[in-house]
């Protein structure tokens, strides 16, 4: 059986390719390109956009992967092309990087008439993804919060901040300062630890009380970075 994963549906290497077997591998690209938007739609926030790209780029892929096939100036023009793609296209985060390689490989894996190797090998992964986003082992401390704290600059403030913090918070990282109001007031950037026994709502109302007119931006996040 094992054997059958590698044996392709174009059994010829020339240009003479049965339509059918085309068509079908085609197919197969977008039902699994479909698999996969579902999976990343699981718990994700998504456009619209994207979740069509991932549906339809797996079979645009096999289709440009069945054209180059044997021709190496035709595969050095689409190699151009991709990177004119991804300079004008913004950097992703790890998990569109994750399902873009993905829909690469269906595509290529299609394209090339290995049907049967694409579909276990893509059913395969978006299991093991599907695993791993309801897996509690690996989800994210529910303490860590990034805190945003802007107040009245005084000569005690950053004692102040520090006893209050040291009192609520398990860990507690300084991230940035920055001066507003002509030197007025401070922001202060911290990512924290609570202690599990303060909820988000009692430090905010500890904070309120022990300083004077504080902005208070507590999240369970911080900005997304663009990055692996």
């Amino acid at each position: 059986m094992t054997s059958t994963l590698f044996n392709s549906v174009f059994t010829n290497s020339t240009t003479t390719v049965d339509a059918g077997m085309l068509l079908i591998a085609l197919l197969c690209s977008l039902l699994l390109g479909a698999c996969l938007a579902w999976v990343y739609k699981y718990r994700t926030f998504y456009t619209r956009e994207f979740v069509i790209t991932l549906t339809i780029l797996p079979s645009l892929i096999a289709l440009i992967i069945f054209l180059v096939n044997g021709n190496l100036g035709t595969g050095v023009a689409v190699a151009g092309a991709f990177t004119l793609i991804r300079f004008r296209s913004a950097t992703s985060g790890s998990r569109e990087l994750l399902a873009i390689f993905l829909s690469m490989i269906i595509g290529i894996a299609s394209g090339m008439g290995y049907l049967f190797l694409a579909i276990t090998t893509t059913l395969l992964l978006l299991l093991v993804w599907f695993i791993l986003e309801n897996l509690k082992i690996i989800s994210e401390s529910q303490t860590r919060r990034h805190l945003t704290l802007t107040v009245n600059n005084n000569q005690l403030i950053e004692i102040q901040i520090e006893d209050l913090l040291s009192k609520s918070c398990t860990t507690c990282e300084l991230v940035s300062i920055n001066s507003q109001s002509s030197g007025g007031r401070l922001k202060f950037v911290y990512e924290i630890d609570l202690k599990p026994s303060i909820t988000d709502f009692q430090f905010i109302q500890n904070c309120s009380s022990h300083l004077d007119n504080p902005d208070i931006v507590l999240t369970r996040k911080g900005k997304k970075k663009k990055n692996l």
